[in-house]
């Protein structure tokens, strides 16, 4: 029997998108919020969830234009500000006032934004591998991957490719990148491509992202953070990390050895961190 219901909910613009619920109704203590990557989906938390939920109730959504949620007719909407509106919609419509949120990369984001004029809905947050400054380095590394081919002939294929892109040091096994291939790719037409919008290549193209967040950073000083970084990363790279500490002190920080962008949340390192920050919140 699965341990979540499916569900999905109607945005103000018309589209459907899908979530998992990861129900604990005796449990009085805030909820979770799991916000994936650009190009993943809530199924890469399935495992986090589950043993969240021995505590908490986890929602795990799947963005618009992602996994099982409607893909959005225009390409422009694929943006941070409606991003953080459909969250804020998933929460007013399962009457969740607060939550604690889990977010990797994109899902950090959007949190930030969120931020800003959101407060009450921030019970604390985890930033899985994101910060308000995309490293130099990362950013080069993702304007590199841009151009290369993202249809492929086999899991096997695409797991390689994904290797192959996400920089050195990264000590996933063969079996780990397949993993993480088969949650964020699907079969469509007889090939493997990402679970996601074919538009999002556009937007990759053509987003134009502001030179840094910092300002979204300063509001997020006023709930528990910790922040969850891969060792070898270079879109959380050392330098950025430092300054967030030094403009929130309180700051809570675990680097990940041998894990670049993201860590999977599932490492002793990561599973440890995570339970000592939610073990202090209500």
């Amino acid at each position: 029997m699965a341990v979540f219901q499916e569900k999905r909910f109607r945005t103000r613009d018309g589209l459907n998108l899908y979530y998992r619920d990861y129900p604990n109704p005796g449990s009085r203590k805030t909820p979770v919020l799991c916000l994936s990557g650009t190009t993943q989906n809530g199924r890469i938390y399935e495992e986090l969830a589950q043993r969240l939920m021995k505590d908490r109730r986890v929602l795990c959504m799947d963005w618009r234009g992602h996994g099982q949620s409607d893909y959005d007719p225009d390409w422009q909407h694929y943006s941070y500000f409606v991003d953080r509106d459909d969250v804020l919609e998933l929460l007013a419509h399962e009457r969740v006032p607060r939550v604690v949120v889990i977010g990797t990369s994109l899902g950090g984001i959007v949190t930030m934004h969120i931020a800003p004029d959101r407060m009450d809905v921030l019970a604390g947050a985890i930033m899985n591998d994101v910060g308000p400054v995309i490293g130099v380095a990362g950013r080069q590394r993702l304007h590199d991957n841009m151009g290369l081919p993202m249809v492929f002939a086999s899991f096997e294929e695409a797991s390689r490719a994904n290797r192959e892109r996400n920089g050195a040091g990264v000590t996933l096994s063969e079996a780990e990148w397949m993993e993480r291939t088969r949650r964020t790719f699907r079969m469509r037409d007889g090939k493997v491509v990402p679970d996601m919008d074919p538009m999002y290549g556009r937007v990759f193209r053509e987003r134009r992202r502001p030179p840094d967040w910092w300002p979204a950073w300063e509001a997020m000083k006023a709930i528990p953070v910790l922040s969850v970084r891969g060792g070898v990363s270079d879109i959380l790279d050392e330098p950025t990390l430092a300054e967030m500490k030094r403009r929130k002190p309180d700051l809570e920080i675990a680097v990940i050895p041998g894990r670049g962008h993201c860590p999977h949340l599932d490492e002793p390192e990561s599973i440890a961190a995570i339970d000592r920050f939610l073990a202090r919140l209500p």
